[in-house]
Protein backbone atom coordinates (compact mmCIF):
# COMPACT_ATOMS: atom_id res chain seq x y z
CA UNK A 1 0.00 0.00 0.00
CA UNK A 2 1.10 3.59 -0.70
CA UNK A 3 -1.46 5.38 0.93
CA UNK A 4 -4.14 5.61 3.88
CA UNK A 5 -7.49 7.12 3.41
CA UNK A 6 -10.02 7.50 5.29
CA UNK A 7 -13.68 8.22 3.57
CA UNK A 8 -16.17 10.42 5.91
CA UNK A 9 -19.62 9.74 5.74
CA UNK A 10 -22.75 10.74 7.33
CA UNK A 11 -26.17 12.13 6.48
CA UNK A 12 -26.31 16.11 5.06
CA UNK A 13 -24.97 18.87 7.25
CA UNK A 14 -23.15 16.15 9.73
CA UNK A 15 -20.03 17.92 9.41
CA UNK A 16 -18.41 15.77 7.00
CA UNK A 17 -16.41 18.42 5.25
CA UNK A 18 -15.52 20.25 8.23
CA UNK A 19 -13.85 17.00 9.95
CA UNK A 20 -11.92 16.62 6.63
CA UNK A 21 -10.62 20.19 6.61
CA UNK A 22 -9.62 19.71 10.50
CA UNK A 23 -8.38 16.22 9.98
CA UNK A 24 -6.08 17.37 7.25
CA UNK A 25 -4.78 20.30 9.49
CA UNK A 26 -3.64 17.75 12.32
CA UNK A 27 -1.56 15.63 10.08
CA UNK A 28 -0.30 19.17 8.04
CA UNK A 29 1.39 20.51 10.99
CA UNK A 30 2.96 17.16 12.09
CA UNK A 31 4.83 17.64 8.27
CA UNK A 32 2.05 14.30 7.52
CA UNK A 33 1.38 14.65 3.51
CA UNK A 34 -2.25 15.23 3.16
CA UNK A 35 -5.09 15.74 0.57
CA UNK A 36 -8.33 16.65 1.61
CA UNK A 37 -11.07 15.72 -0.82
CA UNK A 38 -14.88 17.02 -0.51
CA UNK A 39 -16.92 14.60 -2.84
CA UNK A 40 -19.52 17.09 -3.29
CA UNK A 41 -17.09 19.54 -4.69
CA UNK A 42 -16.17 16.73 -7.63
CA UNK A 43 -19.47 16.49 -9.65
CA UNK A 44 -20.92 20.24 -9.56
CA UNK A 45 -22.27 19.38 -13.53
CA UNK A 46 -25.40 18.78 -14.86
CA UNK A 47 -26.53 15.42 -16.08
CA UNK A 48 -28.27 14.00 -12.33
CA UNK A 49 -27.23 11.33 -9.72
CA UNK A 50 -25.81 9.18 -12.12
CA UNK A 51 -23.80 10.96 -13.71
CA UNK A 52 -22.64 12.87 -10.56
CA UNK A 53 -21.62 9.50 -8.74
CA UNK A 54 -19.35 8.56 -12.12
CA UNK A 55 -18.24 12.03 -12.04
CA UNK A 56 -17.13 11.60 -7.93
CA UNK A 57 -15.42 8.72 -9.12
CA UNK A 58 -13.69 9.42 -11.86
CA UNK A 59 -12.05 13.08 -10.73
CA UNK A 60 -11.85 10.83 -6.97
CA UNK A 61 -9.24 8.69 -8.96
CA UNK A 62 -7.21 11.17 -11.52
CA UNK A 63 -6.92 13.61 -7.77
CA UNK A 64 -5.51 10.85 -5.83
CA UNK A 65 -3.11 9.91 -8.84
CA UNK A 66 -1.74 13.41 -8.85
CA UNK A 67 -1.74 13.81 -5.38
CA UNK A 68 0.48 10.57 -4.83
CA UNK A 69 2.51 11.36 -7.32
CA UNK A 70 3.31 14.23 -5.43
CA UNK A 71 4.27 12.76 -2.68
CA UNK A 72 0.53 12.66 -0.38
CA UNK A 73 0.53 9.61 1.45
CA UNK A 74 -3.16 10.23 3.67
CA UNK A 75 -5.96 11.06 2.04
CA UNK A 76 -9.06 12.09 4.08
CA UNK A 77 -12.48 11.89 1.19
CA UNK A 78 -15.57 13.54 2.91
CA UNK A 79 -19.45 12.89 1.25
CA UNK A 80 -22.95 11.29 1.74
CA UNK A 81 -22.04 7.47 0.99
CA UNK A 82 -25.62 5.07 1.32
CA UNK A 83 -24.24 1.72 -0.37
CA UNK A 84 -21.38 -0.89 -0.08
CA UNK A 85 -20.81 -0.23 -3.90
CA UNK A 86 -20.35 3.57 -3.23
CA UNK A 87 -17.53 2.01 -1.27
CA UNK A 88 -16.42 -0.11 -3.32
CA UNK A 89 -16.08 2.51 -6.12
CA UNK A 90 -14.27 5.13 -3.71
CA UNK A 91 -11.79 2.52 -2.66
CA UNK A 92 -11.16 1.79 -6.04
CA UNK A 93 -9.90 4.98 -7.18
CA UNK A 94 -7.97 5.50 -4.02
CA UNK A 95 -5.68 3.08 -6.06
CA UNK A 96 -3.21 1.45 -3.24
CA UNK A 97 -4.57 3.05 -0.13
CA UNK A 98 -5.78 1.16 2.58
CA UNK A 99 -9.37 2.30 3.22
CA UNK A 100 -11.66 2.93 6.18
CA UNK A 101 -14.95 4.33 6.45
CA UNK A 102 -15.74 6.17 9.00
CA UNK A 103 -19.80 7.21 9.55
CA UNK A 104 -19.89 10.28 11.15
CA UNK A 105 -22.87 10.76 13.76
CA UNK A 106 -24.62 14.12 14.20
CA UNK A 107 -27.58 14.35 16.04
CA UNK A 108 -30.35 15.88 13.55
CA UNK A 109 -31.20 18.63 16.26
CA UNK A 110 -27.47 19.59 16.14
CA UNK A 111 -27.27 19.23 12.57
CA UNK A 112 -30.32 21.75 11.98
CA UNK A 113 -28.88 24.33 14.51
CA UNK A 114 -25.20 23.99 12.92
CA UNK A 115 -27.27 24.68 9.27
CA UNK A 116 -29.58 27.29 9.73
CA UNK A 117 -29.42 29.98 7.69
CA UNK A 118 -26.21 28.23 5.86
CA UNK A 119 -25.78 28.83 2.01
CA UNK A 120 -24.68 25.77 0.71
CA UNK A 121 -24.29 24.26 -3.08
CA UNK A 122 -26.66 23.85 -5.77
CA UNK A 123 -29.52 21.27 -4.70
CA UNK A 124 -28.83 21.09 -0.97
CA UNK A 125 -31.95 21.97 1.17
CA UNK A 126 -31.39 21.39 4.79
CA UNK A 127 -34.95 19.94 5.33
CA UNK A 128 -33.51 16.84 3.61
CA UNK A 129 -31.03 16.03 6.36
CA UNK A 130 -32.60 14.14 8.78
CA UNK A 131 -33.84 11.66 5.66
CA UNK A 132 -30.37 11.36 4.59
CA UNK A 133 -29.09 10.67 7.68
CA UNK A 134 -31.74 8.00 8.42
CA UNK A 135 -30.60 6.40 5.13
CA UNK A 136 -26.55 7.05 6.29
CA UNK A 137 -27.74 5.12 9.69
CA UNK A 138 -29.44 2.52 8.09
CA UNK A 139 -26.93 1.26 5.79
CA UNK A 140 -24.56 0.96 8.47
CA UNK A 141 -21.60 2.17 6.70
CA UNK A 142 -18.01 2.72 8.09
CA UNK A 143 -15.28 0.87 10.18
CA UNK A 144 -15.96 2.91 13.14
CA UNK A 145 -18.20 5.45 14.01
CA UNK A 146 -17.60 9.04 15.72
CA UNK A 147 -20.13 11.17 17.71
CA UNK A 148 -19.58 14.80 15.63
CA UNK A 149 -21.50 16.89 18.57
CA UNK A 150 -18.20 18.18 20.13
CA UNK A 151 -15.40 20.28 18.82
CA UNK A 152 -13.91 19.81 14.97
CA UNK A 153 -10.31 19.16 17.15
CA UNK A 154 -12.04 16.64 19.51
CA UNK A 155 -13.58 14.47 16.59
CA UNK A 156 -11.09 14.99 14.37
CA UNK A 157 -8.30 13.77 17.24
CA UNK A 158 -10.65 10.85 18.20
CA UNK A 159 -10.79 9.54 14.39
CA UNK A 160 -7.52 9.68 14.15
CA UNK A 161 -6.65 7.89 17.08
CA UNK A 162 -9.05 5.32 16.28
CA UNK A 163 -7.92 4.84 12.52
CA UNK A 164 -4.34 4.45 14.03
CA UNK A 165 -3.05 7.34 12.12
CA UNK A 166 -1.67 9.43 14.85
CA UNK A 167 -0.10 7.79 17.90
CA UNK A 168 0.22 10.87 20.32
Amino acid sequence: MNGRALLLTGGEGAGKTSLGQAIGGLLTVRSLPVAVVDLDALAQFGGGAPVHAELRRRNLASMWANFLDLGARYVVVSGVVETAAEVTAYGEALVGCDLQVVRVVTPPALVERRTAGMVRGYGWDPANAPASYERVRQAALGDFAVSNDRSLDEAAREIVAQAGWLRD
